[in-house]
């Protein structure tokens, strides 16, 4: 329910008087407010994958509330700074958006932007990780204290402490500026974000009425180290491989796994392909083909068994002795995302570019606890980057999942409590996704499957459903169909019991015509029918155990 308009004077007034919010377990050091006018961004893509057209496009520039706090837990000796944006009174749409971070961060400003632009009162924190702003949280430094021990306060602040203090403190300075409590409280995030949201749903099953968990960073022990698999492949192989040689297999591996889904038009529809396809993929077929490499000077290279050998071990994922530790890349993804090379002009040389949370997973809070802390000072040497031998990496990977597991991991993922609460929890995942598989959130939806309801999974969608984008990368990107408007089908669903059966989502094919598309409600899958590829309807959802016949086939 609105307040009655408040006049610009009362509204900057009532943004100065903002007091400190109690937070149970937790102090208040300082809290500042101002109103901020005129706030203008350029055009960017929301957290959980929407546009946002920015000053520069449609929207106006917006004016708010900006409330910074920074809070302690006593004998934790952390710093954890929450921002807390609110738009005026007659533009308030009753509602509040907690947002979530990405990689090894907890939250970032501008991933409040979208919330405040469409009327939420919004908030972020930065879980402490920045160390009173002195650090990027990606650069992992804040995992360890001064003496190499575990920081564990703020492996909590992250994990799921994080979350609730900052969802008090929003809810509290929320009531004070607008007189009255948020009608629906919301969490939004993707990647690290998604995870939260899980966290908070399974911790703190009242503080949200809805979560959007985009491609949810889960297993994180496994992620971190698993994001490193192709650079360690690379140097203990014996070269690192050139990005154009890359795409060709990129290109190629999707050519081979296309065509199983039953429609050949450049997206992996089927989700069982993930890790069927690039297991029985040949890499050896490409052996002496030939590549024209652009960044190398338009270079022309012979493809060999070595990056045959090298490209297998990565769509394979990582094992040693027999044991299978995570997968590996999903046909469709780019092999940038965690197998990048970069060509130095100066050395002639390439080198790898590892993905950065990754890199700071490992190099700042892992390896120096297997004392091998002086080879990873710095990511780059002259002779390019440190890397662990297979032997190190696996006990590396040991180390990363008995650490993570107690903060960041999935064994407290309980949703019972949230169910039984009445909240919901809408998850949207890429296909395509470069850097966490989609394969360990379907086994997740099956372990809450067999603890809530064995065998029937329609009482698990009454709270909790999953919608699969063929195509699209990791939280945003890639050729396949966007999704459009997900917090708004997640609103519907809390407050008008209207639960989505599919996502709408669009996109832009190589020849700027729309392809819509609906994408299905797990476990179904996408399976062409007829008609125009473009349109929706030319597809429905079906039931995995459903067999496609060969005329239905016809389209591929």
């Amino acid at each position: 329910m609105r307040l009655s308009l408040y006049t610009a004077a009362n509204s900057d007034a009532a943004c100065d008087r903002l007091q400190a919010p109690s937070i149970p377990d937790a102090r208040v050091l300082w809290i500042t407010s101002n109103t901020v006018q005129n706030f203008t961004y350029p055009p960017v893509t929301g957290l959980t994958g929407e546009l946002i057209s920015g000053a520069t496009g449609k929207s106006p520039p917006l004016t708010f509330c900006n409330v910074s706090m920074a809070l302690t837990h006593p004998g934790n000796n952390d710093t954890v700074f929450v921002s807390v944006w609110l738009p005026p009174h007659d533009s308030w749409n009753s509602r509040y958006t907690a947002t979530g971070g990405g990689g090894l961060g907890a939250g970032y400003d501008f991933n409040m932007v979208r919330p405040l632009a469409a009327g939420f009162a919004a908030s972020t924190t930065d879980a402490g990780l920045t160390l009173n702003n002195t650090i990027m949280a990606d650069t992992g430094l804040w995992g360890l204290k001064e003496d190499g021990t575990v920081n564990e306060p703020l492996f909590k602040n992250l994990g799921y402490r994080s979350i609730h203090d900052m969802a008090v403190a929003s809810k509290d300075v929320i009531k004070q500026f607008y007189g009255v409590d948020p009608k629906y409280s919301y969490w939004a995030g993707c990647s690290q974000g998604g995870r939260q949201g899980y966290a908070a749903a399974a911790k703190y099953p009242t503080d949200f009425d809805g979560i959007l968990a985009a491609a949810p960073g889960l297993g994180f022990g496994h992620v971190g180290l698993a994001a490193f698999w192709p650079v360690v492949v690379m140097h203990n192989e014996g070269e690192y491989v050139p990005s154009c040689i890359f795409d060709k297999y990129e290109a190629a591996l999707l050519e081979s796994c296309d065509q199983d889904d039953g429609l050949v038009d450049g997206l992996i529809s089927d989700y069982d392909l993930l890790i069927s396809c690039p297991r029985s993929f040949n890499t050896s077929a490409l052996v002496g083909q030939t590549v024209t490499c652009p960044e190398a000077g338009n270079t022309t290279l012979m493809i060999t068994k070595r990056h045959a050998i090298i490209v297998s071990k990565i769509l394979n994922g990582p094992s040693h002795n027999g044991k299978q530790y995570w997968f590996g890349t999903v046909p469709g993804a780019t092999f940038s995302g965690i197998a990048e090379t970069v060509f130095d002009n100066v050395t002639g040389r390439w080198l790898p570019k590892p993905f950065a949370p990754a890199a700071g997973w490992l190099t700042s809070i892992i390896a120096p606890q297997m004392g091998i802390e002086a080879e990873f000072q710095h990511l780059y040497r002259d002779t390019g980057i440190i890397t662990l031998t297979y032997s190190q990496y696996f006990t590396a990977f040991n180390k990363s999942l008995a650490l993570s597991s107690p903060f960041l991991g999935d064994s407290y993922l309980d949703f019972r409590s949230f169910q039984k609460s009445g909240g919901k929890l809408l998850t949207w995942v890429g296909l395509a996704d470069q850097f966490v598989h989609p394969a360990h959130l379907f086994e997740f939806h099956a372990s809450v499957t067999k603890t809530i309801s064995p065998g029937n999974s329609s009482v698990i969608n009454d709270f909790y459903r999953i919608f699969t984008a063929p195509g699209v990368c990791h939280c945003a990107g890639g050729v396949g169909p966007q999704p459009v408007g997900p917090m708004g089908a997640l609103i519907e669903w809390v407050e008008q019991g209207k639960a989505p059966d599919t996502l709408l989502a669009k996109a832009d094919s190589n020849t700027a015509r729309e392809i819509v598309r609906n994408l299905c409600l797990y476990p179904k899958k996408s399976v062409y029918k007829h008609g125009v590829l473009a349109q929706h309807d030319g597809f429905e959802c079906r039931e995995p155990q459903e067999q496609t016949t060969d005329a239905e086939r016809g389209g591929g």
